[in-house]
């Protein structure tokens, strides 16, 4: 492992507590490592600053008021990786409703803040929280233009525990392998998957039922509406109202509940089909994403508009199947009835009502398609077919990610091939490789699951391990393929 790691977190969100309380655990359990923090916003500034000292936390929300917005010159964004338009659009809510211009200037802004922070501590490694928003994705590609392996720790779903990717496209890490003990855990992993599925997402699969809370920080409603008038006033600049609105609906979860409850009633009854029997015999199966989410923003912002993708996949598929689209039971009362109007319009679609088993919709599908679903990696699971539009960890798994003008190609040729029981094995054989048994959750989550000792500490070991790991792959890595890597 590095001889003295520097590891900058980036706070996102509640997970800034969690990790607050990481660093604390790591000055007895790793007291050699050096910490730092990149906070986007003031509101956990205060807990932060306990452990680390004010040198080694930036406060982007701060920075941005003291620094000026001017007009972009181009020349600054000559170095960016990727697309910073393409990043943009991972943003949910903030600066996306401004002129294309401000959206610019604010993302060129926090490029800055973000690549003079870096360039001063010269951190040798940068642990991720959940990538969202714009502010995530310009740290996946600062670390890229400056050479800072990154370390984002990806949830495995229905597989429990996570492993860290290296970008926003969760990808596996190079040093996976499948060994004898991870082709065991692979097919006990199947057999339960395949006599009951689970949900996808498992927090509490590690944590101690008797096991304490850490103290979360959170503030009262009154504090935090001081907090956000406190911050507006002082940089006025950054008010979005969306912003706000989205707080008051947190404020008021059951008046929006209610009014969700009223217009997801409504929009169930938008389908063609309420049981299996009344499918079509041959169809494609697309279970609708939350939109906007990060699950989407994030890795494929082409597909926020889930629209594209439906156009994409019917306009591929052979004639005589249909496209089976069913909703996301979360999503039934957000997306206005105009939604399901207009897709209720297109040739060659078929809405299954929102209750319908998605698992029993794979069995039957002559392919499984999504964006970045939990359903393309059910259906890997249950050695069906299925194609991802987005990157996401199953991917590798199914082709790779599968573009606009290969949907034909790859359509018939999945629907022809499903996964055998030794290809699905040795994929999980594989992760289980890179598999840590802990969670890296935001401290506020129902059931704080991620913010306990135990796990702080499994979080601890589990970030020094995967350093150590990609150290000796390294070693290991010819001179001119490492700095092919970097490049």
């Amino acid at each position: 492992m590095s001889d003295h790691p520097r590891i900058a977190i980036h706070g996102y969100g509640t997970y800034a507590i969690s990790y607050r309380q990481m660093i604390e655990f790591a000055k007895v359990e790793a007291p050699d490592v050096e910490w730092a923090m990149l906070l986007p916003t003031s509101h956990h500034l205060d807990i932060v600053s306990e452990v680390l000292s004010k040198d080694r936390v930036l406060c982007l929300e701060e920075e941005q008021r003291r620094d000026s917005l001017t007009p972009v010159d181009m020349a600054e964004l000559a170095n960016y990786r990727g697309s910073i338009f393409v990043d943009i659009e991972a943003e949910k809510k903030v600066f996306k409703h401004r002129r294309a211009d401000k959206q610019l200037m604010l993302a060129a802004q926090i490029y800055r803040i973000y690549k003079q922070f870096l360039l001063r501590l010269k951190p040798t490694h940068l642990l991720m929280a959940h990538i969202e928003t714009f502010d995530g994705k310009v740290l996946v590609g600062l670390a890229k233009e400056l050479n800072i392996p990154m370390l984002i720790p990806t949830d495995l779903r229905h597989l429990g525990g996570v492993y860290f990717s290296r970008d926003d496209q969760e990808q596996i890490p190079a040093y996976r392998k499948a060994l004898p003990e991870g082709r065991d855990w692979a097919a006990s992993t199947i057999g339960r998957f395949r006599s009951k599925p689970g949900p996808a997402f498992v927090p509490d699969i590690f944590a101690s039922a008797d096991e304490e809370v850490l103290p979360i920080g959170q503030k009262s409603l009154p504090k935090r509406a001081w907090g956000f008038v406190s911050r507006t006033w002082k940089n006025p600049r950054l008010f979005e109202r969306e912003l706000l609105l989205l707080s008051l609906k947190y404020a008021f979860p059951r008046i929006v509940g209610g009014f969700r409850s009223v217009r997801g009633f409504f929009n169930g009854l938008q389908y063609d089909s309420k049981t299996l029997a009344e499918l079509p015999s041959r169809f494609i199966y697309y279970p609708l994403q939350v939109t906007p989410e990060s699950s989407i923003n994030t890795p494929a912002p082409y597909y926020v508009d889930q629209m594209r993708a439906i156009d994409a996949i019917r306009f591929a598929m052979p004639s005589d199947w249909l496209l089976v689209v069913k909703e996301h039971r979360a999503s039934l009362g957000i997306r206005p009835a105009s939604f399901y109007r207009a897709l209720r319009r297109k040739a060659g679609v078929h809405i299954a009502h929102a209750t319908m088993s998605s698992i029993e919709l794979i069995k039957q599908a002559q392919v499984t398609i999504s964006v970045t679903g939990s359903a393309t990696l059910e259906a890997f699971l249950l050695g069906r077919p299925a194609l991802v539009l987005g990157g996401c960890f199953v991917a590798d798994y199914l082709g790779g990610v599968c573009s606009i003008d290969q949907l034909p190609a790859r359509i018939k040729a999945s629907a022809s091939a499903p996964p055998s029981d030794e290809q699905v094995t040795s994929a999980l054989a594989e992760i289980h490789s890179v598999r840590y048994e802990c969670v890296f959750r935001p401290a506020d989550e129902p059931g704080n699951f991620g913010h306990r000792p135990q796990n702080m500490k499994r979080m601890i070991s589990a970030v020094l391990d995967h350093i150590r790991k990609l150290d000796e792959e390294a070693r290991a890595m010819p001179a001119d393929s490492l700095v092919r890597s970097k490049s």
